[in-house]
């Protein structure tokens, strides 16, 4: 793995352990972690998680639902 590619899969760990928080909104968190726009870090975050921020964060809630029940 090229340096460039582990330092961009630590920021959208990162970026997950933000969204889980739920302390910031994507755009302040894409500008926190220094990306250009929220739509290049949206790329960037589906391109490496599989998903995008909102499906993300979607998931999160409907097993946080879950676990309740």
């Amino acid at each position: 793995m090229a340096p460039w590619d582990f330092f961009s899969r630590l920021k959208i760990a990162y970026a997950r352990q933000l969204i889980r928080e739920n302390q910031m909104n994507f755009t302040q968190i894409s500008e926190f972690l220094g990306y250009s726009s929220i739509h290049y870090f949206s790329r960037q975050f589906k391109k490496i998680s599989g998903m995008t921020p909102t499906e993300y964060i979607t998931s999160i809630k409907a097993l946080s639902e879950r676990e309740r029940q």
